[in-house]
């Protein structure tokens, strides 16, 4: 029976190239800002500590920049404060290292360890103990430029930190922007899965579909760091004086965010189904690929406006029609396995409408009997 399948499809190169295409744009369009401030920030203090240190290499006030602010905006102050003591800390502990035994390699085992072992106790953040080592590993390594010494390059790190701080809480990114390009390429993957599973179900083909089920189990990850974008706009809102408007788009994306949760939590149970109904030859009405297919689309309009002249965005109006066709007999469900895609379809939908400000009472309205 297994020898009949038809042979594994893999994604065409022209579809896998366009999607990461353009998930590379979305992520660009949420980081062109925090970039922009890594450079600038770089200059500033190269040449603040030329000026007041009269260094002539900086290089740890350029390097403190951008690990302070990097590309992203989660906890930006507390990464500034967190290389700021492991600095201290690591400069410190080189410099009686190099004092009273000298440099090599014990001595660079020992300042590594026990720089580690200081920031570990004081604090859990891991940039604060990796900073701390690598900062006394650099003041042990490397010979002190003439005329310097490891106060230099502590200065030189520190002038860094201050200019990292004083962008991170001045200058902080709109974090609206990031959050709108985190919820469209999620969106966007979630439409990716339900499509490539229609395509799986059309062709019967059970190792497409279980290579899409393996895809829709790592979603956790992006999940995630929607999450943590989210938590971080919440704190540039708090803190910054220039991030104060937005309220209501936060609370939007919270509630946005957590439909998506939920619908995806639906959909692997849906799309472990189909896996499973391919495997053993369960028969599967061509009418749920149509309709993976027509909620793909609508997940995939997600944040997109209402289209002129009319006052529904396009994803509410294609989930609701949608909804309306989510009945086992419409569909013609016939087994176990069809029966259960569909009841996940169906909360899928409802998920997704209260994400997007549909009560649930009208959500459930939608629905066949």
């Amino acid at each position: 029976m297994g020898e009949d399948r038809p042979v594994p499809r893999t994604i065409p190169f022209a579809v896998s190239a366009r999607r990461r295409t353009r998930t590379g744009w979305q992520r660009w369009q949420g980081s062109w800002w925090q970039i922009a401030q890594c450079g600038l920030g770089a200059g500033i203090a190269w040449m603040l500590a030329q000026a007041l240190w009269n260094q002539p290499y900086p290089v740890f006030a350029c390097v403190a920049v951008v690990v302070c602010l990097g590309v992203q905006n989660n906890q930006r102050l507390r990464r500034v404060g967190e290389l700021g003591v492991g600095v201290t800390i690591g400069v410190l502990l080189g410099s009686l290292f190099v004092h009273f035994v000298g440099r090599g390699p014990l001595q660079i085992t020992l300042i590594v360890t026990s720089a580690m072992l200081v920031a570990r106790f004081l604090d859990s953040g891991i940039l604060l103990v990796n900073q701390a080592a690598l900062q006394a590993c650099f003041i042990v390594a490397y010979p002190p430029q003439q005329g310097s010494g490891g106060a230099a390059r502590w200065l030189d790190a520190m002038t860094g930190v201050v200019v990292a701080l004083a962008i991170a809480a001045l200058l902080p990114p709109d974090p609206r922007r990031e959050l709108r390009g985190r919820a469209k390429a999620y969106a966007g993957q979630l439409a990716d899965l339900l499509e490539d599973s229609a395509d799986a179900l059309r062709a019967g083909d059970a190792a497409k579909a279980q290579e899409v089920l393996t895809r829709a189990r790592g979603s956790q990850t992006e999940l995630d760091g929607w999450a943590q974008s989210l938590n971080a706009g919440q704190e540039v809102h708090r803190l910054s004086p220039l991030r104060r408007s937005g309220r209501s788009e936060l609370a939007q994306q919270k509630k946005l965010l957590a439909g998506m949760d939920r619908a995806t939590r639906n959909v692997r149970v849906a799309l472990r189904r189909v896996e499973t109904a391919l495997r053993y030859d369960e028969a599967m009405p061509d009418s749920l690929a149509e309709a993976l297919e027509s909620l793909a689309a609508s997940v995939r309009a997600v944040g997109e406006p209402p289209y002129p002249g009319e006052t529904v965005p396009p994803s509410v109006g294609g989930l609701q029609e949608l909804a309306v066709t989510l009945g086992p007999r419409t569909l013609g469900a016939e087994s176990l396995s069809a029966t259960v895609v569909v009841a996940q379809l169906r909360s899928t939908v409802v998920d997704l409408l209260q994400a997007q400000g549909v009560s649930a009472a009208d959500a459930h309205r939608l629905l066949p009997r």
